[in-house]
């Protein structure tokens, strides 16, 4: 084999290993950043999923406020349910054994 020839196969090899460590130094470059974006992703998804019960809980909010506005039987059950009570009623409250309080009126 001629010398020319072993020098060729030699610059292969050491381009292909050129080539093989740049490679090997791009993926440990990038491989952080894919584990923060991953991270990020796993935040955004836990942040929607509060956002939603948040619009839920603002959504029954809304009715209720409106409710407390048109109906007249929910302001008055409400209100037994915080403690007040029509001219001459009486409201006892029991505690149950799980520490709850239940209203009974009289």
């Amino acid at each position: 084999m001629s010398p020319q020839k072993q020098w060729n196969i030699i610059y292969r090899y050491a381009a292909l290993a050129a080539i093989l460590l740049a490679l090997i130094g791009v993926v440990f470059a990038f491989l952080p950043k894919v584990t923060q974006f991953k991270d990020y992703q796993q935040t955004k998804n836990s942040l929607e999923t509060e956002i939603r019960a948040e619009e839920e809980r603002i959504k029954e909010l809304r009715l209720n406020q409106e409710k407390f506005s048109t109906d007249k039987h929910f302001v008055q059950k409400i209100a037994h349910e915080i403690g007040f009570a029509h001219e001459g009623e009486i409201i006892y409250q029991f505690e149950d054994e799980s520490g709850t309080n239940r209203a009974v009126k009289e």
